[in-house]
Order: C-alpha cells, then structure tokens, then sequence
C-alpha cells in the first residue's frame, strides 16, 4: 500500500458518494455530523480527503466551533492504513487550512479509543474530560423544595440572546462557551430553553430536549456572581419537573471532571455518574 501515490486535497462535493462509501467500510472512523449535513460542511467548513484516484484512503472534517477555535467533526481512514500516517497525512492540510485562518486551537472529543495515540503524536493534549450523569424522573414534583424569592423563570425573549450570550460566556471558561448563533440554534431545537430573571438582570438559564422516554439536560448556567443562591438548584428542579410529565424516565446531562461544583449539584440531586470518562484533546497551531 505504501507504493500507491496519495494526494490530500480539499473534499469536492463530487467526492460525497465516495466518502460516503469510506465511512460505512472503514473500521476506524469517527463522525460527528449528520449524513445530510457533509454537502454545507464541504463548502463552508474544513473537509480534506485522501485520494488515491480510484479509493479514497481518508476523510477529515472539522469546523469553527467559536473564534478562533475548531472541532474536529469527522475522521476515517481506509483498512490497513496505519494510524499514524493517515492521522498525519491528513492533519497537515487541515492545520495549515485554519493556521491560515488565524484559528489557534483544533479541539477533539476523543471516544474513540484508537485515535488517541496517533493525536497525543501530533500534539494534542488533554485540555479536561467529560463525565456523563444519569438519574431517573422523579415521581413527585421537586420545584417547590427549592423556591427563590425574588426570582422570575420565564421564557427567553428573542431580543435578550445578545444578553444570554454574555451571561453564558461568564458562567463557562473557553472552550465551552456558546455563540449567538449556537444558543438561537438551540433556542429552536430544544424543548425548553428558560431563564432565571432578578431584579430584571439575566442571572441563570437552562436547556432541555425530551425525545421518546429520554431527556437530556444540555445546559445549566448560572451567573457567577450569583452563584451560592440556590439558582442551580432552581433551574435543575425546574428542568426535572418539567421532563417527568414530557415522557421521559431517564434525564441525562454532562459536564467536565474540573466542574466540581456542578458534579455536586448533580450527585445532591440523585444524578450518578455513568459511563467512561472523554478526554478533551486541544492542539495549538502555530499561527503568525
């Protein structure tokens, strides 16, 4: 294999059918987009393939997750192709690609216990990890052992995302913050998105999706500065609550192994910690 010429070149969207046809044969592979989602990603975000003219031996993708930081997406290399060289053949576009772009960090949810290594070789270090909680729906209503006086839970208005967004930058550190566009994203596809009001100042805020007998807290933020108040335990009651009677007996949420605080928020809530650890891998790229 190693005689056969390969070129690595920015993905076509004529090369759709064929990185198709690599992702559903190759062993080795990682996707974190949707099938459909591959033709917008081509033309707008990152996408290499390496083409041997009649194969393909990989496919790399990854987009701008918020300023000047990337998320690898997808990655997949033909059987029999070393790890490391189709890992190192493909990153080197693609790096260069955003080095270009001014974008410093390439960021990667490692759940794939094959890619480590060939990514620790390339750079990569682990930034965090994150753990996955699980309880099940409560059968008794929790929000009223944790009323806030004081306190307003309400919908979010569409004029307040530039406010959400601030108030969702203060309560994460990089790389976790969410963009306008990502919370208007989520405001759209959640099933609920609310947010805690005092004093008419945004000072917390939770998203929910309930599908089939399954809900998934996907975020809880409350303002740094009011922290200690009871807010996350409002929000998280709130977010029970309202997944119970949705349909749901399992609620899910996630957040990283440096959180501690909010693991004791989830664990005082009955939450238990399920599943393996990811690692959070960051590369820096070498920009001017």
């Amino acid at each position: 294999m190693h005689d056969i010429q390969v070129e690595v070149r920015p993905a076509q969207k004529k090369d759709i059918d064929r990185i198709l046809q690599l992702q559903q044969q190759a062993r080795r592979s990682c996707i974190r987009f949707g099938y459909e989602d591959l033709g917008k990603m081509i033309e707008h975000d990152y996408c290499f393939i390496a083409d041997t003219g009649p194969l393909l031996w990989g496919f790399v993708a990854a987009a701008l997750q918020q300023p000047e930081l990337a998320q690898l997406r997808g990655l997949s290399l033909i059987n029999g192709w070393r790890t490391a060289d189709g890992v190192s053949r493909l990153l080197a576009p693609l790096t260069e690609a955003m080095t270009r772009d001014q974008i410093q960090f390439l960021m990667h949810l490692n759940q794939e216990a094959w890619l480590l290594p060939a990514f620790i070789g390339q750079g990569f270090i682990t930034h965090d990890s994150i753990i996955n909680f699980e309880r099940h729906a409560s059968l008794r209503p929790l929000l009223p052992l944790h009323t806030l006086p004081k306190t307003r839970l309400r919908y979010i208005q569409p004029h307040e995302i530039g406010a959400l967004t601030a108030l969702d930058h203060r309560a994460f550190a990089w790389p976790w913050q969410l963009s306008s566009g990502e919370l208007v994203q989520l405001l759209l596809t959640s099933s609920r998105l609310v947010v805690m009001e005092m004093d008419e100042v945004l000072v917390g805020y939770a998203c929910t999706t309930v599908q089939g007998t399954r809900a998934h807290i996907i975020r809880l933020a409350v303002d740094p500065a009011h922290q200690g108040m009871g807010i996350g335990r409002h929000l998280l009651a709130d977010a029970l609550d309202f997944a119970a009677p949705a349909g749901a007996d399992t609620i899910s949420l996630n957040t990283q192994w440096q959180n501690t605080e909010s693991q004791k928020l989830y664990l005082g809530f009955g939450f238990r910690m399920v599943g393996r650890r990811i690692p959070v891998l960051v590369k820096a790229l070498a920009t001017s």
